[in-house]
């Protein structure tokens, strides 16, 4: 090999690990810190929720008589209060029977009412679960 060829091949290798080092130091850095059910980047499990199912959880656990308080909590334990709208929302208005804690109507002549979810939890839940739930979601009163 001559003079010549390797004063090529030395100022290629240089070219290429100037551009390497270049393209590194220039390039748009990503935030891997957090993700959208993450932003505080301190390494969460991410939970998706889906308000739809969320409700249907809450419909299910509440619409016979004997209400099932471990799946009210269990179903709410990742919604956060932003998304408890969504999940209110998605709950609608319900026929509700606010005596008897359930949809049994004694008088089929007469429509039960239709109550919103804070209706519903406020009514089948004790109240000690009922205030714990409104510490966490200031749309209960």
């Amino acid at each position: 090999m001559d003079a010549k060829t390797k004063k090529i091949i030395i100022a290629t290798t240089g070219v290429i690990v100037a551009g390497t080092i270049l393209y590194f130091v220039l390039r748009k850095k990503t935030d891997n810190s957090g993700g959208e059910c993450d932003p505080t980047g301190n390494g969460q499990n991410c939970i998706q929720v889906n308000p739809s199912v969320i409700a249907d959880s809450l419909y299910n656990a509440m619409k016979e008589s004997g209400t099932d308080e471990e799946a009210i909590l269990l179903a709410l334990k990742n919604v956060n209060a932003i998304m408890f709208d969504q999940v209110i929302k998605e709950f609608g208005k319900q026929s509700y029977n606010k005596y008897l804690g359930n949809q049994i109507n004694l008088t089929p002549w007469d429509p039960l009412p239709l109550e919103p979810l804070q209706v519903w939890l406020k009514n089948e839940l004790t109240t000690s679960e009922y205030n714990k739930l409104k510490l966490k979601y200031p749309q209960l009163t």
